[in-house]
């Protein structure tokens, strides 16, 4: 495949994306958007949907048989399909493809677009999934809830591929029920064409903006609050009602001269030059440089946050075992690099970095999306409990004053 052709896909991969982010907005974060207060109860109070309640409708024919390759497990326990739910648009279904051919197991994938809809489902029971992804905080939940089954981490030789920087989680420590899938940050992108001198902090958001009225804080609570507490130099998690006064303030102020809250419309705006700066999720400032490399993207001086995506299997899943092997097949270094090149996301994968292609590098080296240990040391990420429904309060008062 040449550079143009690759180009081009990754071309196709943004208007693809842009056409789903009226939906993809709450994968802040999946980037941790949590506009209402999340806590340990919160999934299990939402009504789940009539889908939710539905096992997905089983496959009428397995894959015609294929040879078994050493990358599929034991093949007298392997199942004929399994049912697989995912982010929206976050892996390439060619990649499902090579597993069915190579392991003659037949993958249906559905999606959805919030943490919530992924544990509504689950929690509705009987949901026919064996493995789902879901993000950071929603790990505990599904934990603390019981609706994960714990991993067998000796059906999963690749987790030895696995940086151990991206392990042991405040979600989940140990890794007794989850494994990374992708992981990204959220800070500040901008066009340099509109700024004499790149800017490292929020002051040029929250302070004497100089974009007024062309750029944009996202829509989602603990990111936009968090961002305006350390930019007052308290803790991005912080909880006090004297923290969270002043913290509001800044935000109303800032309100004022951007464009407004916006996780939907934001990376084509960026892209098109509509907006020159915005906080901003990682990957996206990636996919808005495809299309305008003037975009560049950095974490704060202040800090950013770390968000990470998840492997987890249902405790209720029909083929558990089949589920180990497809989280082992997608860590495998080939799989894991096609997945890493389609999200223009960060890989978990130790084995993973050498195998990505010029043009990955590429976006990320452009758009400044390296993750250096000195920039690790400036992410957090966001705690959730009880404590933290404060964000919520706050944020309120923020939607309130219109």
């Amino acid at each position: 495949m040449t550079k143009s052709t690759r180009i081009a896909g990754a071309r196709r991969l943004l208007l693809r994306l842009l056409a789903v982010l009226a939906v993809f907005a709450v994968v802040a974060a999946a980037c941790g958007n949590d506009d209402d207060d999340t806590t340990a109860d919160a999934p299990a109070t939402q009504a789940p949907t009539a889908a939710a309640t539905e096992a997905p409708a089983p496959t009428e024919a397995p894959v015609a048989e294929a040879p078994v390759s050493d990358r599929c497990g034991d093949p007298a326990r392997l199942g004929n399909s399994i049912n697989f739910l995912n982010w929206a648009d976050y892996i390439d279904v060619g990649i499902l493809e090579m597993f069915e051919e190579e392991c003659g197991v037949s993958v249906t994938m559905d999606t959805h677009t919030a943490n919530e809809e992924a544990v509504a489902k689950v929690d509705a029971g009987n949901s026919g999934y064996s493995l789902v992804i879901v993000t950071d905080y929603a790990v505990e939940i599904m934990s603390s809830q019981g609706l994960l089954q714990a991993l067998d981490m000796g059906e999963i030789p690749n987790v030895a591929n696995i940086d151990p920087n991206q392990m042991d989680p405040y979600y989940d420590p140990g890794n007794v029920y989850s494994l990374p899938y992708q992981y990204s940050t959220t800070g500040f992108a901008f066009d340099a064409t509109a700024f004499d001198a790149p800017p490292t902090s929020y002051s040029a958001i929250f302070d004497e903006n100089p974009l007024c009225g062309q750029s944009s804080l996202l829509e989602d609570q603990r990111e936009v609050l968090g961002a305006a507490l350390v930019y007052l130099g308290y803790d991005w998690n912080e909880t006090s009602q004297a923290a969270h006064d002043e913290a509001l303030e800044v935000v109303l102020d800032a309100r004022d001269c951007v464009t407004g809250f916006d996780s939907a419309n934001y990376i084509g705006n960026l892209a098109g030059g509509e907006v020159l700066a915005a906080q901003s999720w990682g990957f996206a400032a990636g996919i808005a440089y495809l299309t305008n490399p003037n975009i560049r993207y950095i974490i704060p001086d202040e800090g950013g946050t770390i968000w990470q995506d998840n492997f987890v299997i249902p405790a209720d899943a029909p083929d558990p075992y089949t589920a180990h092997v497809l989280i082992n097949y997608m860590l495998e270094p080939d799989i894991g690099a096609l997945i890493t090149e389609y999200t223009i996301g960060y890989t978990p994968n130790l084995l993973v970095p050498p195998l990505l292609s010029d043009d990955y590098h590429e976006v990320v080296s452009g758009a400044g999306l390296e993750l250096t240990d000195e920039i690790r040391d400036r992410l957090v990420w966001q705690v959730r409990g009880e404590e933290h429904s404060i964000f919520a309060d706050t944020w309120s008062q923020i939607i309130a004053a219109g």
